[in-house]
């Protein structure tokens, strides 16, 4: 499995992971299922295409960017204190996701960096 490529979200139905691949839906792929009850969701939509495009690519130039802002910090204040926090912890703990509305409902979309290590599998 390629490393960086997958996207997640809730389905509406079952609330189980579905799971996709901007390499499928560019190779014409855009009608994805959910794996425990088999609803269907449509991504033809060409501006949804492209807002999930680049928020993939966004995902990866933060990632990739560790290697310049590794000995960077963040300064987060606290009342009258400032917590220097180093920018390679806030990446370890970075959850990217995109939050969109679906008709009536929120669908929360997360990109994946590293699957087999950032979220809980389900067989």
């Amino acid at each position: 499995m390629q490393k960086g490529h997958l996207l997640q979200f809730d389905c509406q139905s079952c609330c189980q992971p579905v799971q996709f691949s901007l390499f499928e839906i560019e190779e014409g792929n855009t009608a994805i299922s959910c794996s425990c009850c088999q609803k269907k969701y449509g991504l033809n939509d060409k501006t949804l295409q492209r807002q999930l495009a680049k928020f993939q690519a966004l995902c990866w130039q933060i990632a990739e960017s560790e290697e310049i802002l590794g000995d960077t910090t963040v300064g987060v204040r606290v009342g009258e204190r400032e917590v220097k926090v180093p920018y390679k912890l806030l990446l370890a703990r970075l959850t990217c996701k995109l939050d969109l509305k679906v008709g009536a409902e929120q669908l929360s979309i997360v990109f994946r960096m590293e699957p087999s290590r950032d979220l809980p599998m389900s067989l």
